[in-house]
């Protein structure tokens, strides 16, 4: 059996994972990715990325083939269930299919020496030897391990948060890719709900979520599907056109949103935690894919500066990620609160604020100007 003693072991083979992988690998770190599935399934799911992001991809040489592949906005507009609000300006954010992100981040990894281990669900992980067993009752022992393995995370139940179960947010969510001529990021907002659509790429490909607060827990799942008629009764309060054009053979799928408590520490004993596996959001700021890229393009700085001792790589790690992803954990929550207001002189003091001030603009810059580059010179 290969022997990765040397290397960093990373469980969990989506975005987190395979950027952690291009980011320790550019850094001549050592580092293969264990990943449960035999194949990514990304069942329609669309991203959005922002500023913050798109700077680390582009200095781990994906950027340019992910923007011609994908939409570049600068611009949303904002209406209610029936008319327009506002519009503003955003700093540049980028949309596109999920798939479309992992495919170059794969290749990217792969060109870089890469290997990922298909097939391989962690079953447990000895944090003492640092080694991982797996299903296949493969053992490996590693240098450090890394957890990019989502918000059901087994290294995180087993080390970091015992019996704490994901919880539900109290919001569900609809999603799906249609065809449109729509050329920006438009919100819909209505009482208890909102719609967000935008292209993800030139082909007339248009990506909506479209969120509900209800009480009914449905389950947490990317793969559960739906109809086009059960969507638009969800949402007969807004115009139908909201929508990209939907056949009723189109996938399109319904989940429920879950989170987890803050965790005090991202670190442990020969484990790190990474994206949603540390601080699973609400995805209201369009954040979690670049709060999981921030993170591993810190982790990798931070191993890069202290790689004769990775405890203290981890500490640095700690330290500035911890109060990042806590604040924009706040911040997503809060932001639909704002979204669903049901309250018609709150509703109208919002909308006055988003049609007369560029507040909405100004936040987004706040987050969007973020350099993990910049913050992790340890």
């Amino acid at each position: 059996m290969k022997d990765y003693s040397d290397h960093i072991g990373i469980i969990g083979g989506g975005i987190a994972g395979l950027t952690l992988g291009c980011a320790l690998l550019k850094e001549g770190i050592p580092a293969t990715i264990f990943e449960k599935m035999p194949e990514d399934t990304s069942h329609g799911a669309a991203i959005s990325l922002s500023p913050n992001a798109l700077r680390l991809l582009d200095r781990l040489g994906i950027y340019y083939d992910l923007r011609n592949q994908s939409f570049i906005h600068s611009a949303a507009l904002i209406q209610g269930t029936q008319k327009q609000i506002c519009e503003f300006q955003t700093p540049e954010v980028l949309t596109t299919r999920r798939q479309t992100l992992m495919s170059l981040l794969y290749s990217k990894y792969i060109n870089l020496g890469g290997e990922v281990h298909h097939d391989h669900a962690l079953e447990n992980f000895d944090a003492v030897k640092c080694e991982a067993t797996f299903t296949s009752q493969n053992k490996y022992i590693f240098k450090h391990l890394a957890a990019c393995d989502g918000i059901r995370s087994l290294i995180r139940d087993t080390f970091f948060a015992l019996n704490q179960s994901p919880k539900y947010s109290g919001y569900s969510a609809w999603r799906g890719i249609g065809k449109s001529d729509v050329q920006r990021i438009h919100f819909a907002l209505g009482p208890g709900s909102h719609i967000v659509s935008y292209p993800v790429n030139k082909k007339g490909d248009v990506s909506f979520v479209a969120v509900k607060k209800e009480d009914f827990q449905f389950k947490e799942s990317w793969r559960e599907e739906g109809s086009v008629k059960d969507l638009l009764d969800d949402f007969s309060i807004y115009d139908s056109k909201i929508f990209p054009a939907l056949e009723d053979s189109m996938p399109l799928y319904k989940w429920g949103i879950y989170i987890r408590p803050p965790l005090k520490s991202m670190i442990a004993k020969n484990i790190t935690l990474l994206g949603d596996a540390a601080h699973p959001m609400v995805p209201f700021l369009g954040q979690g894919a670049c709060m999981a890229i921030e993170d591993t393009y810190s982790f990798a700085m931070a191993c890069k500066a202290k790689i004769a001792n990775l405890r203290d790589a981890q500490e640095a790690y700690d330290f500035v990620r911890n109060k990042r992803t806590k604040k924009i954990q706040r911040l997503s929550m809060m932001q639909g609160k704002i979204y669903h207001l049901k309250n018609p002189l709150l509703v109208s003091a919002r909308n006055t604020v988003m049609k007369y001030t560029n507040i909405p603009g100004n936040d987004l810059k706040k987050i969007h100007e973020y350099d993990a580059h910049y913050e992790m010179q340890i």
